[in-house]
């Protein structure tokens, strides 16, 4: 079949229930016209509701256990190291796009780097959080984007965060930097068949402001409203095409939290680090963070705007540890099969202060399937909806409601929009991550690999968009990469900056 062209729009962390409220407000009129023309549904994410995870899933149209990447961690081995692409050997859609011919353009994707070579151009996205020879393909874009000030992540810091028109104000700074580069690069490409640009901006804010008072929730709608005007300039700029807009995951009001570590230390199967370096290094944290933005940019854009950091994960011992949480999405590492039922039936037994169940708690095999769910953690927890995970393992309390902690967390519902030439109006439907990729292709005209868990979302699909579809054979390069030490830590100051440790 004879396809038009693709972009897929993402808009990391938008929220199902908050974009149905701002457009029905009137706050997101872009996004409104394109669900009153086209459609707008539930997208549920992945387990655990991560942007590792979940994008790879996007893009892949498979599920972790298939493409191999269940978080920010690889859980193969122990130290933890940070993932990156090279852990997956799954073909993304631009990969079928390649071996059929076609060109692609994509910006700021997570887990891209170390980026491969594309038939087009490519510029990571996190991790890491730095720009180097790695993140972009072809080489020489990596000047043009040190020229313009190309950020993959605006620096954040304490002391914006209590400004948060001014947050919102740097975060979308660099939004438009990317929307921008995201034109130029496109143009270049004048045989560009598909094109992806993910914004990380609502993820940023919403980590940073929700559940603190009126004036982050005012931000956070004006960051809504200023993202679907960016939306609307790439659908002006290329109103030709087919075009999708998803999110990895939501985003909730957690205003509980749960300290999952605490209750493994209690019964013995996690061992802490000394107490003292750690609240000492906190409090350092607490008190300076954020005041030293007279620091020239050029000197701190390494780590992004990160004063002091603290990451929970250093106050465990990994090494001596049988089971502990790494991070706020709910993977457990549990060491030997012998404490799995334990840990499992433990944090599932857990009440909060009324009374009520905080979790249900899953083994690997029941979340995933594919040859590497044997690289998965060995247990997930889900928390609910209001419940915010944590990974201290100082805490005296395992549930509480009080306390000093992010009253926002990742949550399992996302967005997806359809609109184009080919793409019809349908009824809103329940939809999943995996799903987009093999829609996406079909929209190409190319024919979805039978691996993929997702489906073709057929009732979007108008009379145009039928007929053969090209068979695809897609070779990928052997890749290996790790992190060096010192990028490991970098990458692990940021994970803990945004929330993740």
């Amino acid at each position: 079949m004879e396809s038009s062209k693709q972009i897929i729009i993402g808009l990391d962390a938008a929220d199902y229930e908050l974009t149905k409220k701002f457009m029905d407000s009137g706050k997101m009129p872009r996004l409104a016209a394109v669900r009153k023309s086209g459609n707008f549904s539930r997208l549920k994410s992945v387990i655990p509701p991560n942007t590792a995870p979940g994008w790879t899933s996007i893009t892949t149209g498979m599920n972790p256990g298939k493409h191999g990447i269940f978080y920010f961690y690889d859980f193969a081995q122990i130290p933890l190291k940070i993932v990156n692409a090279t852990n997956s050997s799954t073909p993304r859609i631009w990969d079928y796009i390649k071996a059929v011919g076609g060109r692609s353009v994509m910006v700021n994707v997570p887990v891209t780097y170390p980026v491969g070579e594309v038939s087009g151009s490519i510029v990571a996205g996190i991790p890491p959080w730095y720009l180097d020879e790695r993140s972009v393909f072809p080489k020489g874009l990596q000047s043009k984007l040190e020229c313009a000030n190309y950020e993959i992540d605006a620096p954040l810091s304490r002391a914006l965060e209590k400004r948060p028109e001014e947050l919102v104000n740097r975060l979308m700074e660099t939004e438009r930097r990317r929307v921008k580069l995201f034109f130029e690069l496109a143009d270049e490409e004048k045989y560009m068949r598909f094109g992806m640009i993910v914004l990380t901006a609502l993820d940023r804010l919403q980590h940073k402001l929700v559940g603190k008072g009126v004036a982050e929730d005012d931000a956070i709608c004006r960051a809504y409203s200023e993202i679907d005007s960016l939306v609307g300039e790439i659908l002006d700029k290329f109103s030709g095409a087919n075009i999708l807009v998803v999110s990895d995951h939501g985003f909730n009001f957690t205003p509980i939290a749960f300290y999952p570590n605490s209750w493994l230390y209690g019964k013995g199967l996690l061992r802490r680090r000394s107490s003292f370096g750690y609240r000492l290094t906190k409090f350092l944290h607490d008190l300076f963070d954020g005041h030293f933005l007279w620091v020239p940019k050029s000197a701190t854009k390494r780590f992004q705007g990160a004063t002091t950091v603290v990451r929970s994960i250093d106050a465990i011992d990994i090494e001596k540890s049988r089971a502990f949480v790494p991070g706020t999405d709910g993977v457990v590492f549990v060491k030997s099969k012998q404490d799995v039922d334990l840990v499992a039936a433990g944090l599932s037994e857990l009440r909060d202060e009324d009374g009520q169940k905080i979790c249900n708690v899953y083994g690997r095999d029941k979340v995933f399937t594919g040859d590497k769910v044997s690289s998965a953690p060995e247990l997930l927890i889900v928390p609910r909806d209001d419940v915010n995970i944590r990974s201290d393992p100082f805490s005296e309390k395992f549930v509480t409601s009080s306390g000093v902690f992010p009253k926002g967390n990742h949550g399992p519902n996302g967005i997806f929009f359809a609109t184009g030439p080919d793409v019809s109006t349908s009824k809103e439907m329940q939809l999943s991550l995996e799903d987009v990729a093999p829609t996406s292709l079909v929209l190409l005209g190319i024919k979805p690999d039978s691996n993929m868990d997702g489906r073709v979302v057929e009732e979007i699909l108008a009379k145009s968009a039928g007929g053969a579809l090209s068979s695809a054979s897609v070779q990928l390069q052997d890749r290996a990469f790790k992190f060096s030490r010192s990028e490991e830590e970098l990458v692990m100051d940021n994970l803990r900056r945004l929330g993740y440790t």
